[in-house]
């Protein structure tokens, strides 16, 4: 007969190693996340016709000039975190190719909400290319397919072929002012192709520039929050600024309030921040920190990972999910009530491997669909329920 004790264990074991809960090898250090919720549709889609996009087909000339009056930016390092001139001579040139032989260029897109400074969000190093041949004239034509009597060229060298790189026409979308932060998040996520595909909090750090991105990456670059997370979350592509933008809009909008999908959600707390006064952006600061050093201090090394015994090993990656729910409620509490858990942590902690492991609804609230509105609101209130618990405890023995 197999023991209660040793069939738990093995149940425990199946279902925390179980490869459909998305967790990585030991040598990762974040879970892969199944986000999408049940539904692919938000609760609320925005409205179709606050969109305004405006589609041109000038001559090549038109942005050339742009270009040559600094009015297109292409130094979006500062607000993509993407670099122009990525593509090699043999690249660029065959591009110029392209055009010489006219072929059709693929379209061009522009965040045009300022007129006097579009902002590029597809077709960045096709303008560069651009830019060095015609405007910079540092790009000599090399390696080409067809016209080979033109390597070693540069633009001056090109005499009335010239004209049929300035008159080739080519389609381009601007995205006009009014047009709402969500559906240009939409927009900018559905149709960059470009090298370097940008990811969401890449997006959105492009379109909160100033006081909201600055404020993210402040509470990423905090040494509380590298601490708690053991400094195992890179800072390639922002992953550690999604974090923080994550605490932020459950922490700034509430849990109870959240409609999917999650990335417009997380769009909210970013522009909410552009509305927060010095006084609360301090309050956030401090309450960020002190949920961070909470965590530390309750799990340890173990802090924001799925662990289902006292110390694990392999030890799991981090969760995202996980950090929302347990970050965003340790910051919701007053100093007593944070002194209560960090006073009673060893209770806090063991109350939580227990329920963890017994609790297949909140398992899968922060393994499966954690983007879906029933998951979000059942690891809040699970880890809300596990901190009155905690106190209670505390209560009983006082």
């Amino acid at each position: 007969m197999i023991s209660n004790t040793i069939l738990k264990n093995t149940l425990i074991d199946e279902k925390f190693l179980d490869p459909s809960s998305e967790i990585l090898s030991e040598t990762e250090e974040i879970e892969k996340e199944s986000i999408e919720a049940n539904s692919v549709y938000m609760d609320k889609p925005f409205d179709p016709t606050r969109i305004n996009i405006e589609t041109k087909t000038p001559s090549l000339d038109t942005l050339i000039k742009r270009i040559a009056r600094d009015s297109v930016q292409l130094n979006t390092e500062s607000y993509f975190q993407r670099k122009d001139d990525l593509w090699d001579k043999e690249k660029q040139s065959r591009l110029i190719e392209s055009i010489l032989i006219k072929f059709p260029l693929p379209a061009f897109f522009f965040d045009a909400t300022d007129e006097n400074m579009w902002l590029v969000v597809d077709g960045l190093q096709r303008l560069s290319s651009i830019r060095n041949f015609v405007v910079k004239k540092t790009l000599k034509l090399t390696n080409l397919e067809f016209l080979t009597q033109l390597n070693g060229k540069g633009w001056d060298d090109l005499g009335d072929l010239q004209r049929i790189i300035e008159e080739s026409q080519v389609v381009i979308y601007k995205i006009m002012p009014g047009t709402p932060t969500e559906v240009k998040f939409n927009i900018f996520k559905r149709i960059n192709t470009g090298g370097l595909v940008l990811n969401p909090q890449e997006i959105r750090h492009a379109l909160f520039q100033g006081k909201p991105a600055d404020f993210v990456a402040e509470l990423a670059h905090s040494n509380e929050f590298l601490e708690a997370t053991n400094r195992k979350i890179s800072t390639e592509r922002m992953l550690d600024r999604d974090f923080a933008n994550r605490f932020l809009c459950f922490y700034l909008i509430g849990y109870e309030n959240y409609t999917p999908d999650l990335d417009t959600f997380m769009i909210r707390a970013m522009a909410k921040i552009n509305d927060e006064s010095q006084e609360e952006l301090d309050k956030i600061r401090h309450d960020f920190k002190a949920a961070m050093i909470l965590a530390k201090s309750v799990f340890g090394n173990e802090a924001f990972r799925k662990i289902y015994n006292e110390n694990q090993t392999p030890l799991p990656p981090i969760n995202k999910a996980l950090f929302d729910c347990l970050s965003v409620q340790f910051a919701l509490l007053d100093e007593q009530k944070r002194d209560f858990i960090k006073q009673n942590k060893d209770i806090f902690k063991m109350e939580f491997i227990t329920e963890i492991a017994k609790y297949d609804t909140f398992f899968k609230s922060i393994s499966t669909s954690t983007g879906d509105k029933k998951n979000v609101k059942v690891r809040h209130e699970f880890i809300e329920n596990l901190i009155q618990k905690t106190i209670g405890f505390y209560d009983k023995g006082n």
